[in-house]
């Protein structure tokens, strides 16, 4: 049994308008190719990972932008990456944010570059948005992430992989919408709250009942 869950009815895909207006709000375009990953900035988040990716396909898909939120001791450091591959104006370093679900809801796809990881909400909450994932493979992320069905899998120091993976979702709109699509039906099946919930009063009912049990035993 898994105690995270997502809440469905919070993060959600929007239509096309919404989108448009949401990125008008915060200073993209239309046209813009989002991709987002909300994560501390340390080793075993690997930024640098997708900063490399990004640097790789920016003159092919000049309207790709890579927006990272967060804080942490490794931020500058990827600032002087991204400043050293020339891609400075592509990523957008966000700080510290508390409308994740605003951001997620107007980018196109969400990315996930850590070493190691859990059960990672970041990603469950960008799937129940309808985002594509493109991932680094780990224990967590392949729990969630099956390639070529939601998204796919890249091993952190395959680079080349990772910006081919991002150019072809930039180029496909209805891979992106297919694999959205999929990826949201499997948090909804799996670990929407709703169902979070009824898997934990299902074993606390079978415990009260064991334990009713229990007590007929002893009188």
């Amino acid at each position: 049994m898994h105690g995270v869950g997502v809440d469905t009815d919070l993060y959600h895909p929007i239509k096309h308008f919404n989108k448009s207006v949401l990125r008008a709000e915060n200073g993209y375009n239309e046209q813009d190719f989002l991709m987002f990953y909300a994560a501390e900035f340390n080793k075993n988040k690997n930024q640098q990972f997708l900063i490399k990716a990004l640097a790789l396909i920016h003159n092919e898909i000049p309207n790709a932008k890579l927006l990272l939120a967060g804080e942490g001791e490794l931020l500058e450091d990827c600032k002087m990456l991204a400043r050293k591959l020339g891609v400075k104006g592509k990523v957008e370093f966000l700080g510290y944010r508390n409308d994740i679900g605003t951001l997620l809801k107007m980018s196109d796809i969400a990315l996930a570059s850590s070493s190691r990881e859990g059960l990672p909400v970041n990603v469950m909450e960008a799937m129940s948005c309808g985002l594509p994932i493109i991932a680094s493979n780990n224990r967590g992320h392949r729990e969630l992430v099956k390639n070529d069905k939601n998204g796919w899998l890249i091993n952190s120091e395959n680079t080349e992989l990772m910006s081919e993976k991002m150019m072809i979702l930039a180029k496909n709109e209805e891979l992106k919408k297919d694999f959205g699509k999929n990826g949201r039906q499997a948090i909804k099946k799996k670990y929407s709250i709703e169902n979070v919930l009824n898997e934990k009063i299902d074993i606390y009912s079978l415990y009260m009942e064991e334990l009713e049990e229990l007590k007929w035993a002893v009188h």
